[in-house]
């Protein structure tokens, strides 16, 4: 590559469901995808926080007025840009995202911690994401991906299972230790049955919703109850922070 070609627009290119988004948008909102593109094909790092990292590779492009998400995959190597989504925001989904990562053998507390959560949802205070979104036929594994890439809380629902997934510990873990790291997003977790999560070095120093020495499992119903109350409170208490960090937007 010469210098010459560092001054070189990217090319961009669209995928069919996104050439087929843009033409459904409003005149102005598909106005609006034509300068953003021009922008980023100028300048990939042009829009600073608006743009979230998914990946190594992959971006999402958040347009605050009309309510813009445009999701693409950069290659500084080729110089070229492929978006792969187009979409307006609704209400629902300008709402911080809250997923969860657990083992299928703790759908209990999946399921326990979802009825806490619900009347936060009801509020609009919050949107709750899981596996269980994921509809049949869709690619689950790239689901999973952009989800987690793109939430303001994650909470991982830590037991024996949880632990022993090879799933967890490829897919989804490295993701989220990833935007850990960069700041994008809050990382927490949930003790629901005893483990040995002392003896894992990236979720043990991470702020845990419960005390870990009295994981729910370990207690009487209505104890448990009162400690999904106070972990609802931390939850929301977390996504209020992840709103006021510059990172995750």
């Amino acid at each position: 590559m010469t210098a010459d070609d560092d001054l070189q627009p990217y090319a961009v290119g669209y995928s069919d469901a996104a050439e087929a988004a843009r033409a459904a948008l409003p005149a102005i909102a598909e106005l609006e995808v034509y300068r953003v593109m021009q922008k980023l094909a100028g300048d990939p790092d042009c829009f600073g926080e608006r743009v979230q990292a998914l990946s190594a590779t992959d971006r999402v492009y958040r347009h605050p007025d009309p309510p813009l998400e445009i999701t693409y995959r950069l290659d500084p190597g080729r110089r070229r840009i492929d978006v792969g989504a187009i979409s307006l925001r609704t209400m629902e989904s300008a709402l911080a995202l809250v997923a969860v990562s657990y083992s299928h053998a703790d759908t209990r507390w999946r399921d326990e911690l979802r009825k806490f959560l619900k009347p936060l949802v009801r509020q609009q205070r919050l949107r709750v994401w899981d596996d269980t979104a994921i509809d049949a036929g869709e690619q689950w594994r790239d689901e999973i991906k952009r989800t987690f890439g793109a939430a303001d809380v994650a909470i991982l629902l830590v037991s024996p299972d949880f632990l022993a997934s090879d799933f967890v510990a490829e897919h989804e873990l490295p993701l989220l230790f990833d935007k850990a790291r960069r700041r994008q997003g809050r990382l927490l977790w949930l003790a629901v049955r005893p483990s040995t999560v002392k003896l894992h070095p990236g979720i043990e120093p991470l702020q845990a919703l419960n005390d870990p020495e009295h994981p729910l499992s370990d207690l009487r119903k209505p104890a448990c109850e009162k400690e999904l109350t106070r972990v609802c409170d931390r939850i929301l208490a977390a996504v209020a922070s992840a709103d006021t960090t510059p990172a995750t937007h």
